[in-house]
């Protein structure tokens, strides 16, 4: 028997609590098309990197992913966008510094990771304060 208090409400209706419905993916998808072009572009190898993690025991799926495999993943996306700005003739983005692109894509990487889990686990309830 589950002892959390949960409102009485998700105990009469099941599907409150559940996360991303069709619509909710839409909005987050016309969300993504919004962001500014140097984003939307480290984006794209950021969901190309979790497309390649997520598969059963992935680290990407762990309670407590370790940091220096997020490390490991943010250096790769690094290289990769570099790679590309390098290659880039003209209308590239020139980003201000390192530091501030491998902050960047450790923040779009940590959501994307975050949204893919909450897929995996469709039914699951957000956590509710112990009191």
């Amino acid at each position: 028997m589950d002892y959390r208090r949960e409102p009485f409400y998700w105990q009469r209706n099941p599907l409150v609590g559940m996360h991303l419905t069709p619509a909710e993916d839409r909005d987050l998808e016309y969300a993504k098309e919004m962001y500014p072009k140097a984003f939307s572009k480290i984006q794209e190898q950021v969901e190309k990197e979790c497309d390649r993690q997520e598969f059963a025991g992935s680290m990407m799926f762990d309670e407590y992913p370790d940091r220096l495999s997020m490390r490991r993943i943010v250096n790769q996306i690094f290289e990769e966008v570099k790679k590309q700005e390098k290659t880039c003739k003209k209308n590239c983005m020139k980003y201000p510094d390192n530091q501030w692109l491998m902050d960047i894509i450790t923040v779009l990487l940590l959501n994307e990771m975050y949204r893919r889990r909450q897929k995996r686990r469709p039914g699951r309830r957000p956590y509710l304060p112990p009191w």
